[in-house]
């Protein structure tokens, strides 16, 4: 079985997918009962507007409101609660704004998934199955997905909390399978970057996603955002 799948799944899909399964994305089950009624609480009860953002959520805000778009590969590593090392990985992702997403895993198993701003796509090659979610349903409890959004109201259903060159991003739903995403930046000349995601999920697992060859400059095509079902898999559609 492969944990990365699982980690890289609620990476991706975090508070909105729950990972039961590690070998197959056929169990990923869209959780909507709990969290559709309290995020939206908390949009009921919090006005979109930057002036209720604290200051750390408009730094970060403006931070990645810089980054139209860019591309990046990775090594992921993944922790157990008391700090063992289970599992590494590698791959390269893509961003494009608004809600464009490439994440492809390369090793130590190719998994795909790929926002095309309308369905959020998993594919497994290995197994020869595809899932198809709707990106509309899913994007207001999907963290990650914050880089490819500078919509106020998505923010205002979590918490951000600056740590040096650290953002601390914490769900507000008290039921997410994440219980906090933190994005690192480095400067790289006059340039600053992405350098590192990490999270904590509700197991206690610590997973890093280190990015290398960052770049912002180039704008990812198109077709990477882009998704046709290969002859011969199968769609389970959750849309």
């Amino acid at each position: 079985m492969t944990m990365t799948k699982n980690i890289l799944t609620k990476l991706i899909t975090l508070g909105t997918l729950s990972a039961v399964s590690i070998s197959s994305m056929t169990t990923l089950a869209l959780n909507h009962n709990d969290n559709s009624t309290e995020v939206s609480t908390v949009i009921k009860d919090t006005k979109a507007s930057s002036a209720t953002l604290n200051a750390d959520k408009q730094q970060l805000m403006a931070k990645l409101a810089k980054l139209d778009f860019f591309s990046a590969n990775f090594i992921q590593k993944i922790f157990s609660d008391n700090g063992e090392l289970l599992q590494q990985g590698a791959g390269k992702l893509a961003i494009s704004k608004p809600n464009l997403v490439n994440w492809q895993t390369t090793e130590p198993d190719e998994t795909f998934i790929v926002s095309d701003g309308e369905t959020l796509w998993f594919y497994d090659p290995f197994i020869e199955q595809a899932t198809a979610y709707n990106l509309a349903n899913s994007i207001h409890n999907t963290p990650i997905l914050l880089l490819t959004s500078n919509d106020v109201s998505l923010w205002q259903q979590y918490a951000v909390n600056k740590n040096a060159d650290n953002f601390v991003i914490t769900p507000l739903a008290q039921n997410s399978q994440i219980q906090s995403l933190t994005v690192s930046f480095s400067s790289k000349g006059q340039q600053e970057q992405l350098s590192e995601f990490s999270f904590v999920d509700a197991t206690g697992q610590i997973s890093t996603v280190t990015l290398n060859d960052f770049d912002a400059n180039a704008k990812p095509a198109q077709s990477l955002f882009e998704f046709s079902l290969p002859q011969g898999v199968r769609l389970e559609d959750k849309r």
